[in-house]
């Protein structure tokens, strides 16, 4: 919503918003000149033209039912997004179970640094630029698009880049049959002749493209793929590999983000802009300035002893490539994660068993709602069981309030504190490292 109102507000629209509580985002809004109020216990839109809301807005909300009940013109935000999105000249949209924040800032940055002047959105500040978007011209627009809700089937993009597709958000779609279908329906809009980048490796991908019909090119690790990336060679805080085309020597890469899943989304990225033409030694130098997105492995804090990241992986998957990356670098982890919504640690928590294989500590905290009621009684202890029984020797459950106690009774010697999940974490994250700064200034 917040980058949604910051390119509003480029095209000259007068803009102002809502929360429920202030915030660093809603903070940065106001001094961009959007105001918004907090609370949301009155209805504060004026003779606002337009009324937007996300899916986080419940339908019997105050502003969103006086809103409807005075005739005002009402939106989802990815109709109005998409409106936008699909009347450019170029409109590259990036989707995906994981990977589509970090994929969708890489081509922003790139785009930007090789003078394209593309408008971006981006689920995340992008830390090269301290924002989530990129205001630019409409030659090219970039995208990233939420499939969390079916509101992907609203865009209808030039290129696509699909980052792979998992059984997530189940809570939605019901089944993993519904979800498949709707990714169908996305790549059916995709406008003609259209074009289609997709993660190779993933055999749902595969057959999903190959029915759509639409021209498209794979990238992964296989040297099958179009794209591959081989000779890897893994840094705690970033990689190298060489970039093979159809099996044919492209160059050395160098990235400053760490990670396979950041070699993905680099190949991703490649693998778009080259088809549409751009210079790989431009692209190759542009990527190896790109410094990540707001909570994805974000340093928040150092000591002489140890580094605070903070993350946003909630699933089963994103915390294993998470910790899997950081385990590669040879950094002892302790890690705090936060499950993310009722209904998805329930269908998940079976996976969740060794996605924290390459961990050395586990804190276990409150399951964040979402606003989700907890109608099935599920609690973290689910989670929990599934780790134990893998034999992991170092997981407990501290109940987020007790968090800063223990993590200051337990001090970590050497290594990695994460701080990791979709919730409100990343806050308690700001509190420690703050803590940190305190203790170090006395």
């Amino acid at each position: 919503m917040s980058g949604l109102a910051r390119i509003l507000k480029h095209l000259g629209l007068s803009v102002s918003g809502s929360d429920y509580k202030e915030t660093p985002v809603t903070k940065n809004l106001c001094r961009s000149g959007i105001p918004v109020h907090i609370g949301q216990k009155t209805v504060e839109f004026g003779d606002a033209d337009l009324v937007i809301y996300s899916s986080a807005i419940s339908k019997d909300h105050l502003e969103l039912k006086e809103a409807r009940r005075l005739g005002r013109k009402v939106h989802h935000r990815a109709e109005v997004l998409a409106s936008l999105f699909n009347h450019a000249e170029t409109s590259i949209g990036v989707l995906g179970t994981h990977g589509k924040t970090t994929t969708s800032a890489m081509v922003s940055h790139v785009l930007s640094q090789i003078g394209a002047n593309p408008t971006c959105f981006v689920g995340s500040d992008m830390l090269n630029y301290d924002t989530n978007i990129v205001a630019g011209g409409r030659d090219y627009w970039v995208s990233e698009v939420d499939e969390s809700d079916s509101s992907h089937e609203f865009y209808a993009p030039h290129y696509s880049i699909i980052t792979n597709l998992e059984p997530e958000h189940l809570d939605h779609y019901g089944t993993w049959e519904n979800l498949t279908d709707s990714f169908r329906r996305f790549l059916e809009q995709v406008q003609y002749p259209g074009f289609v980048a997709y993660f190779g490796d993933d055999p749902t991908l595969n057959m999903l493209v190959r029915e759509s019909g639409r021209p498209s090119v794979n990238f992964g690790f296989s040297e099958e793929c179009v794209y591959s990336a081989q000779n890897i060679c893994l840094h705690a805080f970033g990689s190298e590999f060489d970039l093979f085309e159809s099996g044919l020597y492209g160059t050395h890469m160098k990235l400053s983000v760490p990670g396979r899943h950041n070699i993905a989304n680099a190949l991703a990225t490649l693998s778009i802009l080259l088809h549409l033409g751009f210079d790989l030694d431009l692209v190759r130098d542009a990527l190896a300035t790109f410094k990540g997105t707001r909570r994805r492995m974000e340093l928040k804090g150092q000591t002489a002893q140890f580094l605070v990241l903070d993350d946003y992986a909630h699933h089963p998957t994103e915390v294993k490539a998470v910790l899997s990356a950081l385990h590669e670098a040879g950094k002892y982890v302790r890690v705090i994660f936060q499950p993310h919504r009722y209904s998805r640690t329930k269908n998940l928590y079976r996976e969740f068993a060794h996605a924290f294989d390459d961990a050395d500590e586990v804190v276990l905290t409150d399951i964040y709602s979402a606003g989700e009621a907890n109608l099935d009684g599920v609690n973290v202890e689910l989670v929990y069981r599934e780790v134990l029984k893998t034999g992991h020797k170092h997981v407990s459950i501290v109940p987020k309030e007790q968090i800063l106690p223990y993590l200051a009774e337990h001090p970590l010697k050497d290594g990695v504190m994460l701080f990791m999940g979709a919730g409100d974490i990343g806050e308690i994250a700001s509190e420690f490292v703050n803590h940190l700064d305190a203790c170090t200034s006395a």
